[in-house]
């Protein structure tokens, strides 16, 4: 079966304009092909070969790839992040957490979405401007005039997306925030 087409194609190994006589030629010439093939097989090698020296360098990586469920030290060896950071952002309720006793466990899908949402919506937040201290409740003050847990309290500032300041040692939430959201919940008692 033979064709009388002719295309103009750029060989994809040594970049030249050629001319083809199917659709699907990729490369000018037989040895440009060879090359191709050549190179290709050489980058294979080379990849399968820092895969394995990766491997030795960290033989607990291959172990940890396929566990469901994961400490603290594993979670930073797996996702490269050290294990201060996967405690912050435990602290500031982006990552849930099972405790066994004194083990703090995550599940691995929960790390893998953490880390896959795009940056507009886990980085990018816009920052509010700290009110001042005298337009602030603390959260000690939030519980005790409220009478609301601890527990509790950090859901619904989660939940409402309320921002909190730290400032020292103490954690400062807006008093307009906090009105808004217990006087909304009297309303519905009543």
């Amino acid at each position: 079966m033979s064709t009388n087409i002719r295309i103009a194609r750029i060989c994809e190994f040594c970049k030249n304009e050629f001319t083809a006589r199917t659709t699907k030629t990729q490369y000018c010439s037989l040895k440009c092909s060879s090359r191709a093939y050549k190179a290709r097989t050489r980058q294979s090698k080379i990849d399968e070969s820092n895969r394995q020296t990766e491997i030795a360098q960290h033989p607990l990586l291959e172990a940890v790839k396929t566990k469901d469920f994961l400490n603290i030290n594993q979670a930073s060896l797996l996702f490269g992040i050290s294990r201060r950071t996967i405690y912050r952002i435990i602290s500031r309720g982006e990552l849930d957490i099972a405790k066994f006793g004194s083990r703090t466990v995550i599940r691995r899908c929960d790390m893998d979405n953490f880390f896959s949402l795009p940056l507009e919506q886990s980085m990018l937040r816009p920052v509010q401007e700290f009110p001042g201290l005298e337009k602030c409740y603390t959260i000690t003050q939030i519980q005790q005039k409220f009478g609301i847990s601890p527990g509790a309290l950090y859901m619904m500032i989660q939940r409402h997306g309320i921002a909190k300041y730290s400032v020292g040692k103490f954690n400062y939430v807006a008093k307009k925030d906090i009105d808004i959201i217990f006087n909304a919940r009297e309303d519905e008692k009543e």
